[in-house]
């Protein structure tokens, strides 16, 4: 949880590509590389009461639908996440 610190977003959308970039960026405490590992993990959570799944279902929904997740991280400095969508146009196939 990110306490104190800033939050920035984008989107960029690349017509060459057919893709659209969302990122946000935080400027909180990082994420350690043990939990960045397992962090798309079913059922792994770091909540005393979570139940692990919330990102899983995240993470399968963008790539149904043909999409990519990216989690970056470093101690003290923050957490980017960056999802890339096809555009409705665009001739990415979805497998």
């Amino acid at each position: 949880m990110m306490e104190g610190g800033t939050l920035a977003m984008s989107a960029v959308e690349n017509r060459q590509e057919g893709t659209v970039t969302v990122s946000v960026r935080d400027s909180g405490s990082g994420i350690t590389p043990e939990v960045l590992a397992k962090l798309f993990r079913p059922l792994f959570t770091t909540k005393a009461y979570g139940i692990g799944l919330g990102l899983v279902v995240v993470k399968n929904l963008i790539q149904s639908n043909g999409g990519t997740i990216m989690v970056q991280s470093e101690i003290g400095q923050g957490t980017t996440v960056t999802v890339v969508l096809p555009t409705i146009n665009s001739s990415i196939e979805v497998s």
